[in-house]
């Protein structure tokens, strides 16, 4: 039996997919590594105290977080402050991991940090279909000139995500 202190959640607020691949990809990285991870719709999640710590992951849309994310961050504020908590960002800012990017999409976790301090935050790229967006937001992605592809680098998230273990209340990880 798994105890409450080794639980994660890995929550994730997505429109077409890119950020649910990363919260997966994140979930399975912390199980080898020891924790007992699942990933789940941010607007799924009820309650949050059968865990040990949560990370939360949104898409970002025109500057702004999903909307689910901001709802979880909402409903499970006072809880997400007395365990450990980590965020990520999926955008197309982080397109080419660069400094530039970061400068972008860092400020992206505003909102989350003002109602509780993650323990680490990743930035990652996204993936953008226009075949998985609907007609508006596809003419946004047109005229800011988004080019369509898979940016995320599964290097940088399984990396990000092994920094967590310990954060999250995991046993210490071993390099190699």
């Amino acid at each position: 039996m798994t105890d409450t202190t080794s639980k994660v959640l890995v929550a994730y607020a997505t429109w077409a997919g890119s950020t649910a691949g990363i919260a997966d990809r994140i979930a399975e990285v912390l199980n080898r590594k020891g924790l007992a991870a699942e990933a789940v719709r941010a607007k799924e999640v009820r309650d949050i105290s059968s865990y040990g710590g949560v990370v939360l992951g949104s898409a970002v849309h025109a500057g702004r977080l999903h909307p689910d994310a901001l709802k979880f961050m909402g409903r499970h504020a006072a809880d997400l402050n007395s365990k450990p908590f980590a965020a990520f960002v999926v955008c197309l800012a982080m397109k080419d991991c660069d400094e530039k990017g970061r400068a972008t999409a860092g400020p992206y976790l505003a909102p989350v940090r003002e109602r509780v301090k993650p323990v680490s935050e990743g930035l990652f790229g996204g993936a953008y279909d226009p075949q998985k967006l609907g007609f508006v937001s596809r003419q946004i992605m047109k005229m800011i000139k988004a080019p369509p592809g898979d940016f995320r680098r599964w290097d940088e998230v399984e990396a990000w995500a092994t920094g967590l273990v310990s954060l999250l209340g995991g046993p210490p990880v071993t390099q190699g």
